[in-house]
């Protein structure tokens, strides 16, 4: 029954309060909720996580980038490391599949490609 939580509340489908209540429940548990944007909360991170080198970490716990075809990559993108964390904060760090990064990253980080899956745009139909 997952799927159609569309059907709520159309008139042609007779569900009682309880079945209603079930799909509308099924629907929004499928649905994350993000707060803030990050790379971890992207639809382009990858799944794996890896061990990081303090060494590799900026001051506020995300990952400069090493080389000059990194750091025009991460200009173009305006990748950014937010503030308020530090090394100590990132524990981990993943690959971002954007084909316009393709770089490490921490859940401190983000960018001008950020998008989730879940993202509402009015303009789009």
């Amino acid at each position: 029954m997952c799927g159609t939580a569309g059907t709520r509340n159309h008139p042609s489908i007779a569900l009682n309060h309880t079945q209603r209540t079930s799909l509308w429940c099924c629907f929004v548990s499928q649905t994350q909720k993000v707060v803030g944007t990050n790379c971890y909360n992207c639809m382009y991170i990858s799944n794996k996580e890896e061990p990081v080198v303090a060494s590799e970490l900026n001051d506020q716990g995300g990952i400069d980038p090493k080389t000059q075809e990194e750091m025009q990559k991460a200009q173009k993108a305006d990748l950014i490391t937010l503030p308020g964390w530090s090394k100590a904060d990132a524990t981990n760090k993943k690959i971002c599949y954007n084909e316009k990064i393709k770089m490490f990253v921490t859940a401190h980080m983000c960018c001008a490609y950020w998008d989730n899956s879940a993202v509402r745009r009015p303009w789009k139909k």
